[in-house]
This record gives structure tokens, sequence and C-alpha cells, in this order.
């Protein structure tokens, strides 16, 4: 009896609720908006660099591979953005003598794409300076004449550097493959934005461009120069099968910016 006596009360407040407008309908619970997702951000992040190295992709009509002449070498340089500095001679130890040439572009820059600012669409709003250069620093190539079995080790090559308005100075920098430079670099940017799988992203983005790259015995080298007029020497050895390749220095200048 209790149990209808209830369900009777709540009917009759209800409609007299009804009749005098009294029932207010409670407010529809809506979830704040949500942050977007680093998963989100790092999908984002790679398909804009994608779309930048489709659009904007140095396209070479000779084999990179290697460079059959110190033209070849000139050319690829250019193409990449990369200022060449003066032809140089490598005594190897098969008795063959190898060219080679070396060069330097400041930052901000990524080599054979240009400016990789991005700037990730709404709902993210998110600037990433994707560049593999940033100001205050200078990225050397070196691109020997010839075909080269790379091995693992490519840190034979060296680069002494001189901020003559600074004087700061680095002797014996070590470098890396080219294309093993810039995708680095570049993943390193994008982890310093706070984006997770940035190595991935970088190598996944940049195919189209590391394909293009020399892949024999091609050097790349990112030192932090601070701005002002650089000096600069690239030097060292390149592995060629068993024999050893001894190159003079590659003399240049830079203006870090």
């Amino acid at each position: 009896m209790k149990l209808r006596a209830r369900r009777a009360l709540a009917a009759a407040m209800m409609s007299s609720a009804l009749v005098t407008g009294a029932v207010v309908a409670a407010p529809t619970a809506s979830a704040a908006p949500k942050a977007p997702a680093q998963t989100d951000q790092s999908a984002a992040i790679r398909l804009a660099l994608e779309d930048v190295a489709d659009r904007t992709l140095v396209r070479h009509q000779y084999d990179t591979t290697a460079a059959d002449s110190i033209a070849a070498a000139n050319e690829l340089l250019k193409g990449l953005g990369i200022t060449p500095f003066t032809p140089t001679v490598g005594a190897c130890t098969d008795f063959s003598i190898s060219t080679a040439l070396g060069g330097a572009v400041p930052g901000p820059y990524t080599p054979g794409l240009g400016d990789l600012t991005i700037k990730l669409p709404w709902p993210l709003n998110k600037t990433v300076d994707a560049n593999a250069i940033k100001k205050g620093e200078v990225m050397f190539g070196f691109v020997p004449v010839g075909q080269f079995s790379d091995r693992s080790d490519r840190s034979g090559m060296r680069v002494a550097w001189l901020n003559v308005n600074t004087l700061q100075s680095g002797l014996g920098a070590p470098m890396d493959g080219l294309a093993e430079t810039i995708v680095n670099a570049v993943a390193q940017r994008i982890e310093e934005a706070g984006i997770p799988g940035a190595k991935g992203i970088a190598e996944t983005a940049l195919t189209p461009l590391v394909k293009l790259l020399p892949t024999n015995g091609a050097r790349g080298g990112l030192v932090e120069t601070g701005q002002g007029t650089v000096l600069a020497a690239i030097y060292g050895t390149i592995k060629n099968g068993d024999a050893t390749c001894y190159y003079f220095p590659s003399l240049g200048i830079a203006t870090a910016k």
C-alpha cells in the first residue's frame, strides 16, 4: 500500500508540474574538449612532411647513387641547396686517385626540401620547426667521385671550422652518411617538439628524398657554429672495399644566420 501511495503521489506531482511549467529539462551532459592525442600529432606531422616532400623535392635527371664527375657532384650539392667548396683529391691505398667535393649550407633549412616549418591545421593549431638545420648551425656535405662500397662506420670524414666573428672553433667534428644526417636531424627536431615516433616519422616521410641521395661515400655533418662567417675544411678518409682513400681538405666559407 505504501508503494502504491508513493507512485500515486509522484504521478500527481509530475502532472502538476507539467501543467504549471515547473519542470525544467536537465542540462545535457557534454564532454569537455579533448586535447589532440599524441598519435594525432604524429600522423599530422608525417602527412605534412610527406606533402612538402612531394611538392618541393629536388628531382635529378641522372643517377644519384654515385657522382661520376666533379661536375656531377657540384650539381648534386647545388640541387640540395648546399654551396660547393673547392674540389679536392684523395690518395687511396690501392694506388688509385679519387676526386671529391665538399660544401655547406646554413639554417634554417633542410637540404632538398627548403624550409620545413610545418603549420599543423585545426584542431592541433601547432607550428613545428622540423628543419634539419637550425639558426646558428651549418650542415656540411661531401661527395666523392666514383663508386664506393659504404660500410657501417662512416665517421672517417671530419670538419674543422672557425667562426671569425665569435672565434668559436671546432676540429675534427665527425661526419656520417648524408641521408642519415638529414633524416636524423629532422627526427631530432620533431622529437624536440614533443611528438612521439620522431625517427619513424622522418624516415617514412623523407624516403623519396633519401632514395635520390648518393649512397656511395657521400657524407654529411651538422655543426653548431653560432651566427657569423665560418671558415671550414672537410677532410679525412673513406673506405672503398679493402682500400682507404685519404682526402686533402675541401675548403670553403659559410655564413651562419
